[in-house]
């Protein structure tokens, strides 16, 4: 796989001896570049600690992590910086958008590549283009207090999305939504996942959307499977 993300026999075990908490045990799962993979399961069964390894957040105990061709974990992190992993080569979509208020919507989505030292014009114009791709360029000036939910969420898509990461983890990007704009997200986020070719991981408890999901990954006790989606197209 040349982009993309792997995971091969993840290990997470909070604590030691008889307290152990075997939260990750042995997980294997791979999403290709374009593609938009569902993470579904039951509270406890392992999915935020799943996604805090992915993202580079916990460390996990043991097993392999590759993004591209780039080993970023083999028993140990193989990453020096992992904050400049997180901030070049992972976006982050949360349940809440998490805009900076006292910001307008371009300098929110263009801050990240400022902060890893692209010139304030480059990173605005890099901001302004996907704000165009989700159709809120629009509102390009105005402040977070001013959007809507929905369009609060495509500006943290276009965030996500402004360092052309080559995975993107997205947790509960549609739980605020009603079944209209869920669907809107869903539908966007498969569109920028082609465009970008950008591996995009959504964990949710949504049944709105799981029907949209070509392949899903269902985890319990610490454990994936592999499972067919409906691919039922967003409207």
């Amino acid at each position: 796989m040349a982009d993309g993300i792997r995971i091969d026999n993840l290990v997470k075990t909070y604590g030691e001896g008889e307290t152990a908490v075997h939260a990750l045990q042995g997980v294997d799962m791979h999403v290709g570049p374009g593609e938009v993979v569902g993470l579904i399961g039951p509270s406890g069964s392992g999915k935020s600690t799943l996604l805090k390894c992915l993202g580079a957040v916990i460390e996990p105990t043991s097993g392999r992590m590759t993004i591209g061709e780039q080993t970023i974990y083999d028993n140990a992190w193989k990453i020096p910086d992992l904050r400049a992993l997180r901030r070049d080569r992972i976006g982050f979509i949360f349940q809440s958008p998490y805009l900076i208020p006292f910001l307008d919507v371009t300098d929110n989505v263009a801050l990240l590549p400022m902060l890893a030292g692209v010139t304030n014009a480059k990173a605005r114009a890099q901001a302004v283009e996907l704000l165009t791709a989700l159709d809120v360029a629009h509102r390009a000036k105005a402040m977070p207090s001013q959007l809507s939910g929905g369009e609060q969420q495509r500006v943290a898509i276009a965030r996500a999305l402004v360092s052309r990461p080559p995975v993107i983890l997205a947790d509960e990007p549609t739980a605020p939504l009603d079944g209209e704009r869920a669907l809107a997200v869903v539908k966007i986020l498969n569109d920028m996942a082609a465009r970008y070719q950008t591996a995009i991981i959504i964990v949710t408890h949504d049944e709105k959307i799981i029907p949209t999901f070509k392949r899903l990954y269902h985890i319990r006790d610490g454990r994936t499977h592999e499972e067919g989606g409906r691919a039922e197209p967003a409207p």
